[in-house]
């Protein structure tokens, strides 16, 4: 037996925004559940990301206000900076394509939920950032 994929399951305040953000990344709704939708799967070139919507007050409580800082989700695109210009072109706000010490070509992407999306591709190119540069990041 094998684990074939992981599809994160992600609490959102307002799903139909959600909805239109993911798709302004190139998304496409695969299902949904629910009248209006509860949740909702996400899918984009075979990667799923899944959004559900509990009650506001409950995604929102005893949650530390950087909390999802700290909650990243790495996407590994075949040409991040052919992804980068993409995004830019849509008016999508990401950051700078940088090159890290780590060799990593990237970018980030807040959602409207607060959690990152960073966008990365092995390079063997020189880094454009250092390690010190990074701890600002996210």
């Amino acid at each position: 037996m094998k684990l074939l994929s992981l599809v994160p399951m992600l609490a959102t305040t307002d799903l139909k925004r959600t909805i239109e953000f993911y798709t302004n990344l190139g998304f496409k709704v695969k299902n949904t559940f629910g009248d209006p939708p509860v949740w909702v799967c996400l899918d984009r070139d075979g990667v799923e990301i899944m959004f559900n919507a509990p009650p506001r007050a409950e995604v929102t409580k005893d949650l530390p206000l950087r909390a999802k800082d700290y909650q990243v989700f790495y996407f590994k695109p075949n040409d991040v900076a052919a992804l980068h210009v993409e995004y830019k072109a849509r008016g999508i706000p990401v950051t700078p394509l940088r090159v890290t010490v780590y060799h990593m070509k990237e970018f980030e992407v807040r959602d409207p939920e607060g959690y990152w999306l960073w966008f990365g591709q092995e390079t063997k190119e020189p880094p454009t950032v250092t390690q010190e540069d990074l701890k600002g990041s996210s």
